[in-house]
């Protein structure tokens, strides 16, 4: 398999150019999504890993813009990539703010890729998803959902929230999860059956793996029928960044100095491994604490303000005082 997709890329690199007529071309994953030398961006022998990276089209309003600020996991990014190269659904789970739905949103943008991104709730009906018949003009006209939508245009569809669904909803995806036609009982003529694209993907995002919430946190969510969750043929569970990763985000997206930035790391795993504390402290709320920080001149003001009021009056106080052993 690593010889086949080293012969690929050499091949792709001295026969598809700018004006080839294929609607696409073969890059170095290290290279498109400017990950420097890294060895996890390579294959284990140290390898460059192609992947397809989209020319121009007529959907280039549907790819996402890329997030410069925005530093990838590589294992996930290689596992979300794998299923896109190789159309295999892909789940990703975790806390809140750990970049599950904006990874795949960025594999598109960096591979020039359409997505559509739908986020689910108790209320998402079929009808949100398949489409519905609506008057329009006088007459009633058959209106399609994003995921026919997807299908027939060959975007990524990214199920986002998918454990805020309730089963019986969450079922009309099955057959698509199968790689099959879908079809719309009530649908128009034009849309009864709608064949999959050969570009057509589907990635989903929830804070829990379908089996119910086991943190407190995730009110709302679902325990989900086990047999739509099998279908999905790669689960990854999205953990919070490594360290050196975190303090690279806040460098990227605060222009914080190393020291500060390593300051906000330290204190979020601090407060990550406190048992005491029921609320941790994501990579987002992370971010925003040192952006308020910033303009009012004090991070601890920041934490404050985008995290610590959150939370109940004896985690205030655990939290607070390790704000201060950080801060000072």
């Amino acid at each position: 398999e690593e010889r086949r997709a080293a012969a690929a890329l050499r091949v792709s690199e001295t026969t598809v150019t700018a004006d080839s007529p294929d609607p696409f071309v073969i890059k170095a994953l290290h290279e498109q999504f400017e990950l420097g030398s890294a060895a996890a961006a390579k294959s284990a022998s140290g390898r460059p890993i192609p992947v397809t990276l989209f020319k121009p089209h007529e959907h280039q309003n549907m790819v996402p813009d890329r997030d410069p600020g925005f530093i990838f996991p590589i294992e996930v990014l290689k596992n979300v990539l794998m299923c896109i190269e190789r159309n295999i659904p892909v789940y990703l789970w975790g806390h809140m703010g750990t970049g599950k739905s904006t990874v795949i949103e960025q594999a598109c943008a960096y591979t020039n890729r359409p997505c559509v991104r739908i986020q689910h709730t108790l209320n998402t009906e079929e009808a949100h998803i398949l489409g519905q018949w609506v008057l329009r003009g006088g007459e009633m006209i058959y209106q399609p959902g994003w995921l026919p939508l997807a299908m027939r245009n060959g975007w990524v569809y990214c199920a986002d929230e998918y454990d805020f669904a309730v089963p019986h909803i969450l079922s009309v995806y099955q057959p698509v999860l199968e790689g099959k036609s879908l079809i719309i009982k009530d649908g128009s003529e034009e849309w009864r059956v709608v064949k999959p694209h050969p570009n057509f993907r589907f990635a989903a995002t929830g804070n829990t793996n379908g089996t119910g919430d086991e943190t407190g946190l995730y009110q709302g969510t679902q325990i989900q029928n086990a047999a739509n969750y099998e279908r999905f043929g790669v689960v990854v569970k999205v953990e919070f960044p490594e360290p050196e990763i975190e303090k690279r985000i806040l460098i990227a997206r605060q222009g914080l100095s190393g020291d500060d930035a390593d300051k906000f790391v330290k204190f979020a795993n601090m407060i990550r491994a406190n048992t005491d504390v029921s609320m941790p402290i994501t990579p987002r709320s992370l971010s925003r604490s040192a952006e308020i920080g910033k303009l009012r001149g004090n991070f601890r003001v920041g934490l404050e303000l985008a995290y610590v009021s959150r939370l109940s009056a004896v985690e205030r106080e655990v939290v607070k005082q390790v704000a201060q052993r950080v801060f000072g």
